[in-house]
């Protein structure tokens, strides 16, 4: 016989305790149904949470039930209703953490299951996470990260150190960094003149590694390079800016802009080695910024005075 159960919550957002919680559930019934309890007025919108839910649990049928603008609390003995509005079948357990779902089970002619070991193995809250989410980051699912998570994008000129200050930031504040994905697709692309389709390709492959590593980066999401800068890019090698590769331009919370003084490396992958050219690279990534209205700070000075200019503002970018 194939039994089926409801869990019944607001997860905004969900937590690790949530994710053991339902794992468990799980392995009590066939088929179970997440019921997300939501509100017009949420803080974390309901759109956002069901597609977390989906994402963390694609086996489980997850169903938003919204009350309008004020939200219906768990414990409400309406919700035996509501469920049973989009659930007629037979509900063999009403599984969850709490006792009100004694009194839903009853009403739903379930068994009850309070699985209170999971708060003890996880004792996670959700408002502690939404008022200080860098606090309980190891608490925070990795789907979920990316909500709470800032960006911080190196951008500059070539040979101005953004790999070395993104890889230097994640360790010493937590990564892994997101790296530049132009380089690798540099060096095994035909040789000749730049197409423009080949920068979308670099775009797209940037985008989809930030999106992958964003999961499993800490608070702050370090970014060698970014879809503003192969926009500048475009414009150096092809002379013209491309509006489609534009409107690819998602802006991180911060930028720092590195100067174009540094000491350049030769390198068989870089273009623009001559110092006019440098100039007239930052000219351009600055002028991009400020078209764009990006938050950023200009970094400049030895490789030390980088180095403490960039913790400074990651610091204020944590406390904030």
């Amino acid at each position: 016989m194939i039994t089926t159960g409801v869990i019944l919550g607001r997860f905004m957002p969900p937590h690790e305790g949530h994710v053991a919680l339902i794992r468990t559930a799980s392995y009590l019934v066939d088929r179970l149904t997440i019921v997300l309890a939501t509100s017009d007025n949420d803080p974390i919108p309901p759109a956002v949470r069901k597609g977390w839910m989906e994402e963390l649990f694609p086996e489980s049928v997850v169903i938003v039930a919204n009350n309008g603008a004020k939200p219906l609390p768990v414990e409400h003995t309406d919700w035996a209703k509501i469920i049973r509005g989009f659930h007629p079948e037979k509900i063999d357990r009403v599984i969850g953490s709490e006792d009100y779902l004694v009194i839903l089970a009853k009403a739903l002619n379930a068994q009850h299951f309070i699985l209170d070991p999971m708060w003890m193995a996880y004792p996670a809250n959700s408002i502690d996470i939404r008022q200080e989410p860098f606090e309980h980051w190891e608490s925070i699912p990795d789907q979920v990260r990316p909500y709470f998570q800032k960006r911080l994008t190196m951008i500059g000129p070539e040979s101005t150190g953004k790999s070395h200050m993104a890889d230097f930031l994640a360790q010493k504040f937590g990564g892994p960094y997101v790296p530049e994905y132009g380089r690798p697709y540099e060096k095994f692309r035909t040789p000749g003149d730049y197409r423009a389709e080949e920068l979308h390709f670099i775009v797209d492959g940037h985008v989809a590694h930030r999106k992958t590593l964003a999961m499993k980066a800490g608070p702050i999401l370090f970014e060698d390079t970014d879809p503003l800068l192969t926009a500048v890019w475009a414009e150096m090698l092809l002379d013209r800016s491309l509006p489609g590769l534009e409107k690819a331009i998602e802006l991180p919370d911060h930028y720092l802009l590195l100067d174009a003084n540094a000491p350049w490396e030769d390198d068989p992958l870089r273009y623009f080695g001559r110092q006019d050219l440098r100039d007239k690279f930052f000219t351009k990534i600055k002028s991009k910024l400020d078209q764009f209205g990006a938050n950023y700070t200009l970094i400049s000075g030895d490789w030390a005075e980088r180095e403490a200019q960039a913790i400074s503002v990651v610091e204020k970018m944590l406390k904030n």
